[in-house]
């Protein structure tokens, strides 16, 4: 039966607990940060895999707390799942025999993260040429699209759209930000006028604080802007449209490498891709005065 217990930074040098029966494995799920969109995805590695003992950690964006969590796993046998990057880079680091399986990573290559043995993941992002031609189909007049994003957390994903941009007749108005507290003017800049149709939130950490997305999407629907958005839970909470991984397949796929790797398997297994999942908030639409096309309200998997 699955146990999972919640450790913060004040926990961190607790130990795996239980004695797992035959076949299964100590599992230690480390959040780079407590994301609420992520949590299907968690809830999904439990079921997945429920023949283990798995203990949760957060490192609240903090390095250091992570340091210190892995640490204390040094010498243990233990399956690592690591959401986020920061938890990804310093498993990998300071544990790097041990056996991980990855999320949430934007870019794992660039974390050398790259599929091996004893080392997996799923990939967290869609095609985004994919994922703003989805946005074309449920808002056809929305042709400038804003970002605010940070260049080392996402900049490739914004780069891969401007490439894609020409391609579906849209414009891209990128603006980078360095800190959190760069968001709130960038966010004000490009909802003033006529700048954008919509402002587009990618897989950003920076994004994606409560506080943050609430101001985004506050704001925006100030404004009459749609925001488009990477997770069905920010279409729940105000965005017009999603295109991204469905949360709960990523981790049910990371749920099935746990297995893999608790029964041995040596061999390389090859990074995983997720299920695509199209959400439209019609209620944000109907306040925004956008009519969504049938064809697009045909092709969702989810109308709210």
């Amino acid at each position: 039966m699955t146990r999972l217990r919640s450790l913060g930074a004040a926990a961190a040098l607790m130990l795996l607990a239980g004695t797992p029966g035959a076949g299964a494995a100590d599992v230690a799920v480390l959040k780079s940060s407590d994301v609420a969109a992520w949590r299907p995805a968690l809830d999904a590695v439990r079921r997945s895999a429920a023949a283990h003992t798995i203990t949760e950690y957060d490192f609240r964006g903090d390095r250091a707390a992570a340091e210190q969590v892995l640490g204390s796993l040094k010498g243990k046998h233990v399956i690592l799942v690591a959401m986020g990057n920061l938890a990804a880079h310093t498993a990998r680091a300071i544990l790097p025999d041990a056996p991980l399986v990855f999320c949430m990573v934007q870019d794992p290559a660039k974390l050398g993260l790259v599929p091996a043995p004893n080392i997996t993941g799923v990939a967290f992002t869609l095609p985004v040429k994919n994922q703003i031609a989805a946005f074309r189909m449920v808002n056809p007049q929305g042709t400038r699209i804003g970002v605010v994003f940070h260049p080392e957390n996402s900049g490739h994903l914004v780069e891969e759209a401007a490439r894609a941009a020409g391609m579906l007749r849209i414009a891209l108005v990128p603006r980078p930000v360095a800190s959190v507290s760069e968001i709130p003017q960038a966010v004000r800049t490009l909802l003033s006028g006529d700048t954008i149709d919509a402002l587009w939130i990618p897989a950003d950490p920076m994004l994606l604080t409560d506080a943050t997305r609430r101001y985004i999407l506050t704001e925006s629907l100030k404004a009459g802007k749609p925001v488009y958005a990477f997770s069905a839970s920010l279409v729940s909470e105000g965005a017009l449209v999603s295109n991204g991984p469905d949360m709960a397949s990523i981790g049910q796929q990371a749920g099935e490498l746990v297995n893999r790797l608790a029964a041995g398997e040596k061999t390389r297994i090859d990074l995983q891709v997720p299920r695509a999942e199209l959400v439209i908030n019609n209620r944000i639409a109907g306040k925004l005065k956008i009519v969504v096309p049938a064809e697009a309200l045909k092709a969702a998997n989810k109308v709210i």
